[in-house]
C-alpha cells in the first residue's frame, strides 16, 4: 500500500466517524450483524495486525471491497475428479476464482462515511460505513431465529421476489476473517450453482470385469449482481461458519 493511499484511509476514518471503541462481545458475529441498517451500510473486518491504525486501514479496504462486489462479482470454477472402484478417490483438483472491478477502489474509499470503528481481539477492527451514493433502502431479507436460537434460513432458504439466496459454510481457519471469507465464497458458489450462465461437464467412465474408473471435468462461469452477505451464523457444536448470500435474480 502506498503512503498516499494509507493517508487517504486515515482521512476517511477521521472525518465524520461517530464511534471508536474496544469491545469484547459474547459473539464476535454480533458485531457483524447489519439487521436494522439500510442496505447502503457495509461492514469491513481486518483481522489482527500490530497497530490499530493498520487494522483500521484493512477494515476500510474490506468494506470498500464489499461495495464493489455488490456491483458485479464474476466467478470461474473448474473441477477435475478421478475415482476408481477399488482405490476410491485417486485425484481431485479445483480451481476457483472470484473477480471484481477494483479500478474504482480509491474513489469508493474517498466517499465512505465511517459510522463506527470497534476493536476486538478476535476480529481486529470492525468498521461500519455508509455509501452516500446509494439510496438507504430496506435490505431484501432480515434474518430471524427459531425457538432454539438457530437462524431460520439454515433450514428454509428465503424466497423474495427479484432475488435469489445461497448458503455457504466453512470450517474454522486460524484467523476469523479467513473463515468468513471461505464461507462467503461458498455461498457465492451456491448462487452460481443455482443460476449458472455457462456450465460445461464431461464425464468419462471405463469398466472391465474387475473395476470401474470415472473421470469428471466440470467448469462454471457466471456474473452475480447485487451480491452481498445478509446473515452469518457460527455452529459451535459442529465448529462451522455459515453465510447467507443474496444477489439479484
Amino acid at each position: 500500500m502506498t503512503k498516499g493511499f494509507a493517508l487517504m484511509l486515515c482521512a476517511v476514518l477521521l472525518v465524520g466517524c461517530s464511534t471508536v471503541q474496544t469491545e469484547q462481545s459474547s459473539s464476535v458475529l454480533d458485531l457483524l450483524d447489519l439487521r436494522g441498517y439500510p442496505d447502503n451500510v457495509y461492514i469491513g473486518i481486518s483481522g489482527p495486525y500490530a497497530t490499530k491504525a493498520r487494522m483500521t486501514e484493512q477494515a476500510i479496504l474490506s468494506a470498500a471491497k464489499s461495495i464493489l462486489l455488490k456491483q458485479a462479482l464474476a466467478l470461474d470454477t473448474r473441477l477435475v475428479l478421478s475415482e476408481d472402484s477399488q482405490a476410491g478417490l485417486t485425484a481431485f483438483a479445483a480451481d476457483e476464482k472470484a473477480l471484481y472491478d477494483d479500478t474504482q477502489l480509491a474513489e469508493t474509499i474517498r466517499r465512505l462515511e465511517v459510522l463506527s470503528v470497534v476493536f476486538n481481539d478476535e476480529a481486529g477492527a470492525v468498521v461500519l460505513v455508509a455509501d452516500p451514493l446509494q439510496a438507504p433502502t430496506d435490505r431484501p431479507y432480515q434474518g430471524v431465529n427459531d425457538e432454539t436460537g438457530r437462524p431460520v434460513w439454515l433450514s428454509h432458504v428465503p424466497k423474495v421476489d427479484g432475488y435469489r439466496f445461497g448458503i455457504g459454510s466453512s470450517k474454522p481457519y486460524y484467523y476469523l476473517h479467513d473463515s468468513l471469507e471461505a464461507s462467503d465464497f461458498a455461498a457465492a458458489q451456491n448462487l452460481l450453482d443455482l443460476g449458472t450462465e455457462h456450465a460445461y461437464s464431461v464425464e468419462s467412465v471405463k469398466t472391465d470385469k474387475e473395476q470401474m474408473q470415472r473421470v469428471l471435468y466440470q467448469a462454471q462461469r457466471g456474473l452475480l449482481r447485487g451480491f452481498s452477505i445478509v446473515a452469518r451464523y457460527y455452529d459451535e457444536r459442529n465448529r462451522t461458519y455459515w453465510s447467507l448470500a443474496v444477489c439479484e435474480d
